[in-house]
């Protein structure tokens, strides 16, 4: 006779074997976290380091059509001097103002926003509105909090254009020459390539195109930031790309990056028309050859501020 057994009941988890597999998995996720975290970081920093090596090799082709570069940006002038630097970049009406960054948008495959730009009227006139409205890619860094959601205003609020993490950074204040801290040259605030009203030729930068500055980040805009901590919503009014403002000389502030003018700090203490990156420890530059270096911000101001005269005779560090 044959006697039926019952069907074994396969056995479940218990509950300390299911915590287990839940603490294994969160250890796991706990060490994989950050380092898909650094790899989405460095790719992002590549691709920023990208967009300035394209916006270099864009200065660069404008010089090569012009013979000289850019202007940092253009202001109502009568001076000769001023117009005859800007006649060079094809400007017959100087009582307007425009960015920089108008110049080299044909070599930047944005020819269709620069057809629709005039230079014989201001940046925001209503004219222009439906060119400076387009986003332009390479203006932005991938790694700055907002991304394209960014819209800077003007100050009379009344005009919204997409911004630029990257600006000329044309001079340093005064202030750091009369403390010591940088070295005296004729005119600091104006000792860079890219100054307001100015155009300047390669052989006219005699520290040599691999050695100065010609581009920096001053990453963020609209939003005010001060040392790695958003400190105001919307308030930059100079950072979009259209705006013939957002070009600066480095000022130096304190340690906390809240007082200006003789600070030795001068990468990543504050965006208010300075460098500032959202990259660990310093920030990419643009030189004037077109490639892009990365300097620390542990650098001596002093020799920082080298990397940004075109015809200082100083010696730059290696860093």
């Amino acid at each position: 006779m044959t006697v039926s057994r019952p069907a074994r009941t396969p056995r479940g988890f218990t509950l300390i074997e299911l915590l287990v597999v839940i603490a294994i998995i969160a250890v796991l996720i706990g060490l994989l976290l950050p380092a898909v975290q650094k790899v989405r970081e460095a790719a992002a920093r590549t691709k920023c380091q990208n967009n300035m090596k394209q916006i270099g090799l864009a200065l660069n082709s404008f010089h090569g059509t012009y013979n000289v570069f850019p202007p940092g940006g253009t202001s109502s002038t009568t001076s000769g001097t001023s117009q005859s630097h800007l006649k060079r970049v094809g400007m017959t009406v100087f009582t307007v103002k425009h960015s920089w960054t108008v110049f080299v948008l044909p070599y930047l495959e944005q020819g269709n926003v620069q057809k629709q730009y005039s230079l014989n009227v201001a940046w925001d006139n209503a004219a222009n509105r439906p060119a400076i409205a387009n986003r332009i890619p390479a203006f932005q860094c991938p790694n700055v909090p907002g991304g394209d959601d960014r819209v800077c205003l003007t100050s009379s609020g009344a005009v919204k254009v997409p911004p630029t993490d990257y600006a000329p950074n044309y001079g340093y204040a005064d202030s750091l020459v009369e403390k010591g801290l940088c070295d005296a040259v004729p005119d600091p605030g104006g000792s860079g390539i890219m100054d307001v009203n100015r155009t300047y030729s390669i052989p006219e930068i005699r520290d040599g195109t691999s050695n100065t500055f010609i581009l920096s980040e001053t990453a963020g805009r609209p939003n005010a930031w001060t040392l790695n901590a958003m400190t105001g919503t919307g308030t930059r009014t100079d950072g979009g790309w259209a705006n013939p403002g957002n070009a600066y000389v480095t000022h130096g502030f304190d340690a906390t990056g809240t007082v200006s003018e003789g600070g030795t700090c001068h990468t990543n203490c504050t965006n208010g028309n300075e460098v500032y990156s959202f990259h660990q420890g310093g920030a990419h530059h643009v030189m004037a050859d077109g490639s892009v270096r990365f300097v620390k911000a542990s650098v001596d101001i002093r020799l920082f501020a080298r990397f940004i005269t075109r015809a200082g005779n100083e010696v730059v560090p290696n860093d």
